[in-house]
């Protein structure tokens, strides 16, 4: 290999002169190399403010720093010069992890609240330093690089002493693995001041510098450039409890005594991030939604988080606090009933998770570089226990009505009768308001919007590396995991940019088919984005639904907007064949109305109206047949259709009113990021009518991989 490329060098050398390239001031980057942050400026967002929602989502994906913008589009702050917080940490997982979380409840229970329920367990490297936004990725990639220059932990199981005190309890960590995480934090900080342009004064006697606990505040070097920089080198510990009541003291000691924290541990480094605007407030979960009946209140959407100072509740005269929601950014007073206090970290940011070795034999979240400066694909799940959905006995009681009947298969103008093609009030005997002559009309098409099922890359982040062998034949890893993939142009690299479903995916799109065969609903059409994911979901909901005789049509027109996958590009769809050969039931004889070129960028406007011509084509197309159609794509798909179908003239489909003026025009719902898998939406015509689907959703949680080791300790 050496003697070739010497050789060809030395025919570089000896060829003529290359004429030097004249570039045109006008000439752009390819798209395919285009950053996250040209994509945003491209879609029209200003540059501080894509900086912004870049670091406050982690740098995970353009997708989520449009839907970040596009949430807090009233938020006062958002062109504030707020740069974020950032702090290192390391956290322990599995076993260890779930003996601190049943700590954390067990000390609640005794006694209340205290400063360390705020955080997760963790030991702390690096302390609070805020840095400019634009370097929020850099920030994150060199956590790895610090993992590679320190290498891995010492071979031996990391030892955790308890300490107790009168307003303290905490366990500190062994000198041998101390020396190490002191390393690491050193090397962090030695990294993060060359990033940010700080002196080297800054860090050039950390071993002097004390360990600062939670509630101390040591003394600092001199801000350089207001960047302050600080290692944690002494007493390395995981707080257990402070800032608790004195009365407390004996039970909290008893349950440390009772503590026996697990040696053969395994642990993660982890970048977080925080808005410093809210530094001293509170965070609280929404319990209950609320919608606001005076304009100083805020709207309460359940599972986001509200920062509420706490001295609010102090000068309550009516339980009613003022609070910003971290969703939105927007601020306004709001029952503190609706909600209750949650740790602060669970609205911080997490950028970057890498485990610390392999001592212990658990299980590791990979981490990849083969993804792109502009995300990472391999961002691992926080603990399941953050994963939860809120669930409430409201969602059951609202569909009684509907399992009364289909439980005892009662006809399906019964169902219909129920649902009246429109979104009513589940919990009365009233069908809503309205004419109900109309509603009830028999010859009303249903129009249904899906969104994809559980995504594989999303599940397991950088997964196509460790299920390939280097034959590029798939070995399944995981029992969520597909058990075959088909054969398909640009094998495990395609699969790499272009994800099939988890097999828990596959079962929501069933179920989905499942309810509507229970509800008697007849589906007759269904169109199928060209996404992998999408075309399986339109398949395993028609085997849920049991209608062999139905195929999926893969329209490319539906595809989600194209500038989020220009970075890396996105891989050539499946073909029909192929998705037949794999076993897909498509329509090998459907014509697409779009013939879509994934290489290529799209205006919003481009992206909205691909989906209407699509949308609009297929509801004349079908009108002589007649039957109803669902359109099985992404998260932005429900909203399309909704919009869409609201647009379609009334010559164009079934008969309706007289149209109304101008449509407004096409812009992305800020709640993009509540549609969750195989989501539902449902309209239906004569007139055009967002409805109440005639089937219940379906809600699941998310969970962590189990290690099996820890039966070995009992």
């Amino acid at each position: 290999m050496k003697r070739v490329w010497c050789s060809l060098r030395n025919q570089i050398r000896t060829m003529a002169n290359i004429p030097p390239r004249k570039i045109s001031p006008s000439s752009k980057p390819s798209k395919q190399d285009a950053s996250p942050l040209q994509i945003l400026l491209q879609m029209g967002f200003p540059r501080h403010r894509a900086l912004k929602a870049l670091a406050a989502t982690g740098n995970r994906s353009v997708q989520l720093a449009s839907d970040w913008l596009l949430t807090h589009v009233n938020d006062t702050y958002i062109d504030a010069d707020h740069p974020r917080e950032y702090i290192l940490y390391a956290n322990p997982t599995g076993a260890l992890l779930t003996q601190l979380h049943d700590f954390w409840a067990k000390s609640k229970k005794l006694g209340g609240w205290n400063g360390a329920h705020n955080f997760p367990p963790h030991i702390t490297l690096v302390s609070f330093f805020k840095a400019p936004d634009e370097t929020s990725l850099q920030l994150a990639k060199a956590v790895k690089s610090v993992i590679e220059t320190v290498g891995d932990p010492p071979a031996c199981p990391l030892k955790l002493d308890p300490y107790i005190s009168q307003n303290f309890m905490g366990l500190f960590v062994s000198e041998e693995h101390a020396e190490y995480l002191k390393k690491i934090a050193v090397q962090y900080v030695k990294q993060v001041s060359t990033l940010l342009g700080v002196s080297m004064d800054t860090y050039e006697h950390l071993d002097a510098l004390g360990t600062c606990f939670p509630w101390c505040t040591m003394p600092q070097e001199k801000p350089i450039k207001s960047i302050n920089l600080e290692a944690h080198v002494k007493s390395l510990h995981i707080t257990l409890a402070y800032h608790f009541e004195v009365a407390a003291f004996d039970g909290l000691k008893a349950l440390v005594d009772e503590l026996q924290p697990l040696e053969t541990s395994s642990w993660e480094l982890r970048l977080y991030s925080r808005d410093p605007k809210f530094a001293n407030h509170q965070v609280h979960k929404v319990t209950q939604g609320y919608s606001p009946l005076a304009s100083d209140e805020l709207e309460l959407v359940l599972g986001d988080y509200i920062y509420i100072e706490e001295k609010a509740f102090e000068s309550s005269p009516d339980g009613w606090v003022p609070g910003t929601s971290w969703l939105t950014g927007v601020s306004g007073y709001l029952p503190a009933v609706f909600t209750r206090r949650t740790a602060e970290s669970d609205a911080w940011t997490l950028h970057r998770a890498i485990s610390l070795g392999n001592n212990s034999g658990s299980d590791c979240k990979s981490e990849s570089d083969s993804n792109t400066d502009g995300e990472m694909a391999g961002y691992p799940h926080e603990d399941a226990t953050q994963l939860g959905h809120e669930k409430s006995e409201e969602v059951y009681k609202a569909w009684q009505k509907y399992w009364d009947v289909v439980m005892t298969e009662q006809k399906s103008d019964s169902v219909i009768n129920i649902t009246q093609g429109t979104s009513i009030d589940w919990k009365s005997n009233t069908q809503g308001t309205g004419d109900m002559e109309t509603k009830a009309k028999p010859d009303r098409r249903w129009f249904f919007a899906m969104r994809h099922g559980e995504r594989v890359d999303l599940t397991y982040g950088s997964w196509v590396p460790f299920c390939f062998d280097e034959a590029g034949n798939y070995v399944r890893k995981d029992l969520n995991m597909p058990l075959t993939l088909g054969e398909r142009v640009g094998g495990c690299e395609s699969y790499s940019k272009d994800t099939p479903l988890t097999r828990v995916g596959r079962l929501q799109a069933t179920l989905v088919g499942e309810g509507l065969r229970l509800a008697q609903q007849p589906i007759s059409h269904v169109y199928a984005s060209s996404a992998l994911r999408c075309v399986e979901t339109a398949h395993y909901m028609l085997e849920g639904y049991q209608n062999p005789s139905l195929k999926v049509k893969v329209e490319p027109g539906l595809f989600e907007f194209k500038n989020w996958h220009l970075t890396p590009t996105m891989a050539p769809f499946m073909t029909p064949q192929e998705h037949h050969k794999a076993g897909i039931n498509v329509d090998l004889n459907y014509k697409p109305y779009i013939e879509l070129d994934i290489t290529t960028s799209e205006t919003l406007e481009d992206f909205y109206k691909r989906n209407e011509l699509v949308m609009h084509s297929a509801v004349k197309d079908t009108e002589a047949e007649g039957g109803n159609i669902i359109f099985i794509g992404h998260a932005a798909t429900l909203d399309m259709m909704v919009l869409a179908l609201k647009r379609l003239s009334p010559g164009a489909g079934s008969p309706g009113p007289e149209p109304e003026p101008e449509p407004e025009p096409y812009t992305l719902n800020p709640h993009l990021l509540r549609v969750p898998y195989c989501a539902l939406g449902a309209v239906r015509d004569n007139p055009w009518q967002v409805v109440c689907p005639p089937c219940p959703p379906s809600i699941n949680s998310s969970s962590g991989r189990f290690d099996w080791k820890i039966l070995l300790d009992l």
